[in-house]
């Protein structure tokens, strides 16, 4: 079971390393773009993947926050404990109310379609709206193709009939992975724990 998981994990990465780099590079138009064969030149050492992993209470075009984080300095560690700017809708948080606009992003409904229907259709419309129906969108799909051969979508092969907490957050553990520049995946990368996560 153990090696069936890693492997399904291996193979969601390896799709959102090159997704999620698209994805920023069509959004942020960074200079220069985000390779998508390579993870060297993301995390903190790119603006835009470092303020998109900045914690949401710190503002990360701060030079002394910027600078903080990339020095690796106790005032500035980035770890589990708190939200990062990624997991905000159009990647702002009101310091004085996280829980407002939190996990209402585009692209974590993009990276959950990626990952249990498939990466097709993380393009398929904007991206906005219930992820609910993501899983029935792909059913209803698959039943107007009877002539077309559809490889069967992950959510269809484990029974998911709705998005729960656990799929909602490994989606989000994968978006972290993607932006950083970590190549291989390792439960406790720096000061992060994916598993406190």
């Amino acid at each position: 079971l153990k090696r069936g998981a890693d492997s399904a994990r291996g193979d969601d990465t390896g799709t959102l390393k090159e997704l999620i780099a698209s994805w920023v590079n069509m959004e942020y138009r960074p200079t220069p773009l985000i390779r998508t064969d390579d993870k060297h030149h993301r995390g903190f050492v790119s603006d835009v993947c470092g303020k998109l992993l900045c914690l949401a209470e710190w503002r990360w075009d701060n030079p002394v926050v910027r600078a903080g984080i990339r020095d690796c300095t106790v005032a500035f560690i980035v770890s589990e404990n708190l939200w990062l700017l990624f997991m905000y809708q159009n990647y702002e948080a009101d310091v004085k109310n996280l829980e407002h606009g939190l996990m209402k992003l585009k692209l974590l409904v993009m990276a959950f379609k990626a990952i249990f229907t498939s990466p097709s259709s993380a393009n398929e419309g904007d991206g906005e709206g219930d992820a609910i129906n993501v899983i029935e969108n792909n059913q209803r799909a698959q039943k107007q193709s009877d002539q077309t051969k559809v490889k069967t979508c992950v959510a269809s092969i484990i029974g998911m009939r709705k998005v729960t907490p656990c799929a909602i957050t490994y989606t989000a553990c994968q978006i972290r992975f993607a932006l950083s520049n970590i190549t291989s995946w390792r439960t406790v990368d720096g000061d992060f724990n994916y598993q406190l996560f």
